[in-house]
């Protein structure tokens, strides 16, 4: 989908456990400090529809993941709709945790196509800016167990091999700058402001 907005649309994308969150909220404060009006979201989203999705994955549901994949699709619209689309008109700058590059690692891991996969998220609006950051599963595992927050897609160890690759190669071929998560988060910080800050003064 092609449109024209005022504001700018950012992406921080990576394995479970790279630290998106915490990047989230930082660069967020940083842009804020520079002028700039921000919203931070994520996916899944707050919405119902995300509710739902959360609900499944946490409560171990078996669903096909033909179905997993639709509801993130589902998730996103609405997201897209009530949230990234309304921001953006307004001038705001979006940064999302997690975007279409989460459903293509995730779910071509899990055997989907990938033309199918981006049949079903044509809808969505192209981040003007994307950011990968990465960490090895092993670290990503050690990061969620701790943090309590370890839900079904984040459990199988040769599952996030095989997204991490398919991020690593998706971040080549659209020329993402990646970032090694394995850093302090003072030092991830600052490679992703220095990337963003290149990339709203270009």
């Amino acid at each position: 989908m092609e449109d024209e907005f005022e504001g700018k649309f950012i992406a921080l994308e990576g394995p479970d456990g790279c630290g998106k969150s915490t990047q989230a909220k930082l660069l967020s404060e940083w842009l804020e400090s520079e002028g700039y009006d921000v919203k931070v979201t994520r996916e899944p989203t707050e919405n119902p529809t995300g509710k739902v999705l959360r609900d499944a994955l946490r409560e171990k549901k078996d669903l096909p993941i033909e179905a997993e994949a639709l509801l993130f699709a589902c998730d996103r619209l609405v997201h897209v709709s009530n949230v990234i689309k309304p921001n953006l008109e307004v001038g705001k700058i979006i940064v999302t945790e997690r975007y279409v590059h989460s459903s293509l690692a995730y779910q071509t891991a899990r055997g989907l196509s990938r033309d199918w996969v981006e049949e079903i998220n044509k809808f969505a609006i192209e981040p003007d800016f994307t950011i990968f950051i990465d960490v090895p599963p092993q670290v990503g595992f050690k990061r969620v167990g701790s943090s309590g927050e370890a839900d079904t897609f984040e459990q199988d160890l040769e599952l996030q091999k095989r997204v991490r690759e398919i991020y690593k190669d998706l971040a080549e071929e659209g020329n993402i700058p990646q970032i090694d998560g394995t850093k302090s988060p003072k030092e991830v910080h600052e490679r992703v402001k220095d990337e963003i800050d290149r990339f709203l003064h270009a």
